[in-house]
């Protein structure tokens, strides 16, 4: 009887290790690549938990040229490349990338005495793409493309052949496709002539009844178009300003377009002149 016990118990124990072995074969080693050159970790690495890969954050961070920083007693990796600085701590599910809060699936950790982080990421905060090919097990990285020259604005005032469009005139910037070398651009007009148009009254109906607004605010340029700035033809000042404002054909206007590249903080301010064209009467 026991010789048929340790013979089950031998059994048992070659079918784990070859499971464990088998299990190796499948889950060869993770090649990282960053702009077609392969990243090289000496000791420790990169592993996949929960379908992501995990890689040691000291040789990838420096590999996107990023300076890596270690506070033992608060468990805190920092990581800063450029104007950028992130901030994660270990067993933490969350970071910091200039001071606004992130989360992402799966936890900092520690393996074999190093810091391993989720590439995809940490490369996406410093502004990377990355793939996977899972029938390589290669993740490629892909380092964001050189800054451009600020681009120039080129700008196109319009004005309506029809009353039902509803707007005095509009702005668009026809080489808005430019200004795509970083996550985005910011756009505010502000207008020097009539003063009137950077602030207007909106009647929000019987309860909340007329608000002031200024429209002199940062926007996005629009997803769907060039457009980046309106003035409606029923609510284009307040009430107040329009009993002394009077539009008149040929009017001049004058207006200054301020432009913010996110990524760098930069602003730059263009100045402009245009003619009113006044086809019809504004609805009081």
């Amino acid at each position: 009887m026991k010789r048929i016990l340790t013979i089950l118990l031998t059994i048992m124990m070659l079918s784990t290790l070859s499971v464990n072995y088998v299990a190796a074969e499948e889950t060869p080693d993770i090649t990282v690549t960053l702009d077609g050159n392969k990243i090289d970790f000496p000791d420790a690495k990169p592993y996949l938990y929960k379908d992501r890969t995990l890689v040691p954050i000291r040789f990838i961070s420096e590999a996107m040229g990023a300076d890596v920083a270690w506070n033992g007693d608060e468990k805190e990796v920092t990581i800063v490349k450029g104007r950028d600085t992130i901030i994660t701590h270990i067993l933490s599910s969350k970071a910091t990338l200039n001071g606004v809060m992130y989360a992402f699936d799966v936890s900092t950790r520690i393996t074999e005495d190093r810091t391993f982080v989720p590439l995809r990421f940490v490369a996406e905060m410093l502004n990377c793409d990355v793939d996977w090919d899972e029938s390589t097990y290669t993740v490629t990285i892909t380092s964001p493309p050189e800054p451009v020259a600020f681009p120039e604005p080129e700008l196109t005032v319009h004005f309506p052949e029809h009353e039902f469009e509803g707007k005095l005139f509009w702005i668009t910037m026809d080489n808005v496709r430019d200004y795509s070398d970083c996550n985005n651009y910011q756009f505010k007009i502000e207008f020097t002539n009539p003063t009137e148009f950077n602030v207007i009254d909106i009647n929000m109906g019987a309860i909340l009844d007329w608000e002031t607004h200024n429209i002199n605010s940062w926007r996005n340029a629009k997803k769907n178009g060039d457009e980046i700035f309106s003035v409606s033809s029923k609510y284009y000042t307040t009430l107040e300003n329009k009993e002394k404002l009077e539009l008149k054909d040929g009017m001049p206007l004058e207006f200054t377009l301020s432009v913010k590249r996110l990524c760098s903080g930069e602003i730059r301010e263009y100045h402009y002149t245009e003619t009113f064209k006044y086809p019809y009467p504004a609805k009081q």
